[in-house]
């Protein structure tokens, strides 16, 4: 990955962390928003979508706070850029609240929250994005599916940590189930007619994605607005843009809670790991599924792909063997 984000001509320093996001996400093993999403930015790179060599800039800096411009950078790189710097703010102030404005799809907030979370922080980040959501009663795209989570390490064997979109399934999921010819459940979207449907294309074409429980996943994403946009003085809503050279971009934003500006750092991995135990020892409705807490079917899949290696979809492998020689690459 590196190679080829050198090669449309990012700097090696922005090279190695925007691969280390690829990377993180991808062995998650949830199957989108990974690697898969990877010939696209490099594609937007080369033909000059996206910003190579961005100024990222601090517009705004007091105390515990900054307002952060992306100058049009891949979102990988300006999610990353801006959770570095709520880290240090945290480290200093014990929270750092870090916002993110002209930046572009960031694919989900599980790799920035790991960042904070090996700094001993709580990790909270968050995106606004394109309108494909359904205001709650409505059947138009009105605002972002806006994904956000959080992510910290604990006294148990893995991180608990959530990475979701306020919609029932995320774009990425919906594209999952259309190329696998599954059904989705009829609460997850509307089709161009308005009406609830079980087929995937039928919302990803003409259609709009629900908000998950209603009223709740659509506060849950004006929440994200606010926290994003209104405060970073990026586009809102309908008026955002994907890849978009106009300014009119993402939004992110960043929260950094410092543990040991609450309590030791053992002392909460212990607390945690005591909530871990407590939950799982629940009965599950099915005994062959036993409770599990966000983060760890993740952190499973991490140890097993770490161990065996990444097995890559056909179209995945068919987009990197084409980039690698146009761009000259010998592997």
């Amino acid at each position: 990955m590196v190679k080829m984000l050198r090669k449309v001509d990012v700097t090696p320093a922005n090279a190695r962390d925007i691969a280390w996001v690829f990377k993180t996400m991808t062995l998650r093993g949830v199957g989108h928003h990974d690697i898969g999403s990877f010939p696209g930015i490099i594609r937007n790179l080369r033909d000059g979508v996206f910003n190579p060599r961005p100024k990222i800039k601090t517009v705004v800096s007091k105390q515990a706070t900054a307002v952060m411009d992306a100058d049009n950078a891949p979102g990988t790189l300006a999610a990353f850029r801006m959770t570095e710097k709520a880290i240090l703010k945290a480290r200093k102030y014990g929270i750092g609240i870090v916002t993110m404005r002209n930046s572009n799809h960031f694919l989900g907030s599980a790799a920035y929250n790991l960042l904070a979370a090996e700094q001993d922080m709580i990790g909270i980040t968050m995106s606004n994005t394109l309108a494909s959501m359904a205001a709650h009663g409505s059947k138009d795209k009105a605002i972002g599916n806006n994904p956000w989570g959080f992510a910290a390490k604990t006294g148990a064997e893995f991180p608990i940590m959530l990475d979701i979109a306020n919609a029932y399934a995320s774009f990425g999921k919906l594209f999952d189930y259309m190329n696998n010819n599954w059904d989705i459940p009829r609460e997850w979207g509307l089709d161009e007619l308005g009406e609830n449907t079980s087929d995937p294309s039928r919302v990803l074409r003409g259609g709009v994605s629900l908000p998950m429980a209603g009223h709740k996943g659509f506060g849950l994403a004006i929440m994200v607005e606010l926290l994003t946009s209104i405060l970073a003085g990026g586009a809102i809503t309908e008026n955002v843009r994907m890849n978009s050279l106009e300014g009119n971009g993402h939004s992110q934003a960043s929260i950094v809670i410092n543990i040991n500006h609450f309590l030791p750092v053992a002392t909460f991995e212990d607390r945690t790991k005591e909530m871990v135990e407590l939950l799982h020892n629940h009965e599950p409705l099915d005994s062959e599924k036993p409770v599990l807490l966000p983060g760890e079917r993740s952190y499973t899949s991490r140890k097993k792909l770490a161990d065996e290696g990444i097995v890559l979809n056909q179209k995945t492998v068919d987009e990197l063997t084409q980039l690698l020689d146009e761009l000259n690459i010998r592997t």
